[in-house]
Order: structure tokens, then C-alpha cells, then sequence
């Protein structure tokens, strides 16, 4: 707590002790006055003990909930962020097995070509260099989208975690600025 909310719990009982002993020197001075004095301190000083008691569990109260919706908030951005890295690796497998499929019938090509006649081995073969050229090209290509598509992922996981802990935050200060306006 602040200075400034420990003093709003204890001002009322303090000035009401203060306002007891102010009346009780300017009265008399009796042992029944004094007793009195003493009681109404005692009962002041039980009161402000029972207000920061309160306020105590109001703060631990709100520190539990923002736990909560934090813990919420990054459960729900990893199960996005899981969702999100399935729907990729399938659309990677779906263009490996298509990869796939285009060599092998590039192979099968390359087969019949190789069993025609030895002038064309030299033409056959500047086709394969040709062939494993565009393949090696189409998996730099496919290489380099894989990162972007990780580094997008990437940024949207760190921009979640950064308005999930934002919300947390602002939610935490919300519930303390309740506990401290009821004080």
C-alpha cells in the first residue's frame, strides 16, 4: 500500500482517538475519563485494523482474478498460435507431397528418355541439370516462404502476449483503483 491509502484507512480512527484526548484534557481529569479514552483509542485502533485487513484481502482478491485472465490469455494465444502452426504444416506437406509428385513424373520422363538412343544421353542429361535446377529453385522458394510463414507467426505470438499482459495490467490497476475508491 502507499502512504496515501494507509493514511486514508487510519485517518478516521485517528482522528477520532485525536478528538477523544483533545475533550478528555480540556475536561476533567478522572479516571473514568481517561478509561473512556482509552477504550475509544482501543476500539479505533481495532477499526483501522479491520479496514487494511479488508483492503489486504480486496488486493489479494484482485491479484488472483488478473492471475486468472492472464493465464486465460496466453492459454488462448497458444492454442491460436498451435492451430495456426497445424494449418501450416499441412499446407507444407500438401506442397512437399505435390513436390513429390512432380519429380518422380519428371523421373519417369527422364526413364523413357534414357532408354532411347546414345546421341540423346548429352540432351538428356543438360534436361536433368535443367530439371534438378528448377527443383532445387522451387525449394529455395519454398524454403524461404516456411520462414516468412514462422516469422509471421512469430510476430502475431508476441503481439497477443503483448495485449494479453497489457489487458492483465490494465485490469490489475482497474481492481486496485476499486479496492483503493472503497477505502
Amino acid at each position: 500500500m502507499t502512504t496515501e491509502q494507509k493514511e486514508s484507512v487510519t485517518a478516521k480512527p485517528v482522528k477520532t482517538v485525536k478528538s477523544t484526548v483533545h475533550a478528555a484534557d480540556a475536561g476533567t481529569d478522572s479516571v473514568e475519563t481517561v478509561e473512556s479514552v482509552k477504550q475509544k483509542a482501543v476500539e479505533a485502533v481495532q477499526e483501522a485494523g479491520q479496514h487494511v485487513k479488508e483492503a489486504g484481502q480486496q488486493v489479494v482478491e484482485a491479484v488472483h482474478q488478473a492471475q486468472h485472465q492472464a493465464i486465460d490469455a496466453v492459454t488462448e494465444s497458444c492454442e491460436k498460435i498451435e492451430q495456426e502452426a497445424k494449418q501450416l504444416n499441412a499446407g507444407i506437406q500438401e506442397q512437399l507431397r505435390q513436390l513429390k509428385q512432380e519429380v518422380v513424373g519428371r523421373i519417369e520422363v527422364i526413364k523413357k528418355q534414357i532408354n532411347s538412343s546414345q546421341g540423346d544421353l548429352a540432351e538428356i542429361s543438360e534436361f536433368v541439370k535443367n530439371e534438378l535446377s528448377s527443383v532445387l529453385e522451387e525449394l529455395t522458394r519454398l524454403s524461404k516462404e516456411i520462414r516468412d510463414d514462422v516469422g509471421q507467426i512469430t510476430v502475431k505470438h508476441k503481439d497477443q502476449l503483448t495485449e494479453t499482459f497489457k489487458r492483465s495490467k490494465e485490469n490489475t490497476v482497474e481492481a486496485w483503483n476499486k479496492v483503493s475508491a472503497k477505502q
